[in-house]
Parts: C-alpha cells; structure tokens; sequence
C-alpha cells in the first residue's frame, strides 16, 4: 500500500508543479486560460489534470493515462525508498534536451534535508496521442524541472511533424487507382443504311451492358493543396449491345446489314466489341480534412483500338435450343476515340463515354457513334 501511495504522490507532484519556465513558486494555480480537474485518489492523494478549457475534458475518455502509470512505476522502489525517509521526490519528464522528436529524459530526483541528491535517467517515448502531451521547463541554475501534463488541441513538434506527414499523404504527388465501370451502351445519332430490310434499329435497354476494366495515375498539378489532377493509363473496355425486334446483324461480304430472320423467333441477338483505350483527363478532387473526397469533377478525352467483335444469337427450333456466334469485324472500326467525363460525391461517382467515330466504315453499315454511362462501382 506505501509503494502505491509513493506512486501516486509522485505523479500528483509531477504534474501539480505545471508552472512556466524559471517559476520559483509550487502554487497549484493554473493560467487563466486553463481550467482544471482534481481526482481524489485512495489514502488522500490527489492527481491534478491541467486541460486547455472545460470542453477539453471530454478528450480524457479516449486517452491512455495509464502509459504514464506504467512509466513511473518502473522506478517504484527509489521512489517508495525515498518516501520512507520523508525525503521529498520530483518524477521529473523531460523533453527539452531530446535528440529528436521522439526521445524522452525521465528524471526521478530525491532531495534530502542533508542536500544530498539521487538522479536516475532515461530515454523514452512519451508521446500517449495527438491531444496529450508533456510541457517541460528546465532551469539549469536551480536544477529543477517543471513538468506539466496537457490534454488540448496545441501538439507537440513530433504531433506537428506527423500532421505534416499525413497532410502530404492527403495530396500526394501521384496515385494509382484500379477501377471498374458499370453501365449501359447504346448508339446515338443513328441513320439505318439505305436498302436495309430494317431502318429502325432498337435495342434492349437493360441488357445492353457496359464493363470497363480501368487502370488509372492520378498526378497532382500545383501545389500539396491543389485539386487539380491529370489523370491518364488505359481502360480495356466491353459493350455489349442487345438488339430488340427480332432483328440481327451479318456480314454479306459487301457490308454489315441488319435482318429479320423467317421463321425464326430470337430469344437473344447481340453484337459485342471489346478495345483497349488510353484516356487523357483533367479532374479536380476536393477533399476534407481528413483526406477523403468530398466532390469531383472531370473529363478530357481517350484515343484506342478494337480488338475484337462478335455476334451471337440464340433461339429454339424444333423443340431444341440453338446458339450462334459468329467472330467477324462486321466493318467496324478499329481506330477509337472520343470524350469522357465523371462527377462524383464521397465515394459515389458517375461516369459517361462518346465515341466521336463512327461505329461502321464509310457505307459499310448504319451511321451510329457509341455511348456508354453508369457507375464506378469498385475503386482501390
């Protein structure tokens, strides 16, 4: 019971004589500007907190005073022997003649009536978290120390270093980023071609999908501050557009041409593309303090070419299930560009792709130009 008592006198004396530098009096009173808060501990002792105002208090829940408790009380049996002969005892934590930001000197003196003096030292590291830290006045020509326990918003330098270092991470220079784009293709500006059986080409809607496999840097235009980013890297993009009416697309060696096929009821008539793209963008990216997107915006461009193309249809005939797919460039274009743009909130962020070329070659098929839209489902 007398090394706790020991113990806990020592940390209410470490922190109660929290006085400026060169202060020759122990009073307990604080600054005006600082309120306080004294616990009463078992067999009379008191632990005296100096917080920047009463609001601070409530930081307390979430702090670990007991890395203090358990650092002090290394050094138990000198400071439970000092007490026995009524010796007074300063745990002392020092920071002022640390080597860098995350050296500690813990001091734990005995000043005897007889003028006699025990020191023990190390270093350490006392830094509990961001609201809690040590102040530390040293006064060379009277060998004392001050020490004073704070819990506010004012960091130490090794607090100010580390917020420097994660408002760098919250802007850094260049990112990557995987993603994966969802949505619906369709053609816009369509003119069926002259002759064709069909001059009225529709599509299902909800089955005419868009996939976009992307792989993106993000660079930093200006300064840790600055929103602006130009983004480029390539996309590896998937439209799948399902035809409606019963109508479907073949090559007849002269042209693409759309047909109702007789006697036929299709179930499925698609033609699927796949190209690889590089794009060019210019976004702005407004984050929080926390380093998280608040709003984006953006566009620019992309330049690519078609790998490959197909059509596939499916349908029963005489009681069987019949499917057909057919690899052909049915005179599409293999050369792709076009313009893209985003808009995003947090992590919700939307997309939307129009290909500037024409979908067919020069009176090689309908006149039609690709459009794509949805949501960036995935990003990492």
């Amino acid at each position: 019971m007398k090394r706790l008592y020991a113990l806990l006198t020592a940390i209410m004396m470490a922190a109660a004589i929290a006085l400026p530098s060169h202060a020759s009096s122990k009073s307990l009173i604080p600054a005006a500007t600082q309120d306080t808060l004294i616990l009463k501990l078992k067999n009379e002792a008191r632990l005296l907190i100096v917080v920047k105002d009463v609001k601070d208090l409530k930081n307390l829940k979430n702090q670990s005073i007991d890395s203090i408790m358990l650092l002090v009380e290394k050094y138990a049996d000198q400071i439970e022997a000092a007490g026995k002969k009524g010796d007074e005892v300063t745990v002392t934590i020092d920071k002022s003649k640390a080597n860098t930001s995350e050296d500690v000197n813990i001091t734990i003196t005995q000043h005897g009536p007889e003028g006699t003096e025990v020191t023990i030292k190390e270093k350490n590291r006392i830094r509990i978290t961001d609201k809690v830290g040590i102040d530390i006045d040293h006064d060379e020509d009277t060998k004392s120390t001050k020490v004073k326990v704070n819990v506010g918003n004012e960091d130490s330098l090794e607090v100010k270093e580390r917020d420097e270092e994660r408002y760098k991470n919250r802007h850094p220079r260049r990112t990557l980023d995987f993603q994966v784009d969802a949505g619906l293709s369709t053609w816009l500006n369509k003119e069926e071609q002259a002759g064709s059986a069909v001059q009225d080409i529709k599509f299902r809607t909800a089955a005419s999908r868009y996939i976009s496999l992307n792989t993106k840097w993000y660079n930093r235009i200006g300064g840790e501050s600055s929103p602006v980013r130009l983004i480029t890297g390539f996309t590896v993009d998937f439209h799948n557009y399902m035809f409606d009416d019963n109508i479907m697309i073949q090559n007849t060696g002269e042209k693409s041409d759309f047909v109702i096929p007789t006697g036929i009821n299709l179930e499925k008539s698609k033609l699927s593309t796949t190209s690889l793209n590089v794009p060019l963008e210019l976004g702005f990216d407004f984050k929080t303090k926390r380093g998280k997107t608040a709003f984006k915006i953006g566009g620019g461009g992309f330049v690519g070419y078609m790998l490959s193309s197909h059509s596939k249809v499916k349908y029963s005939q005489d009681g069987d299930n019949v499917k057909s797919k057919a690899k052909d460039d049915f005179y599409l274009n293999d050369f792709q560009y076009g313009v893209s743009g985003f808009i995003g909130i947090r992590s919700l962020e939307f997309f939307a792709k129009y290909n500037l070329n024409d979908m067919f070659q020069d009176n090689k098929g309908p006149q039609a130009n690709a459009f794509a839209a949805g949501v960036r489902i995935l990003k990492f």
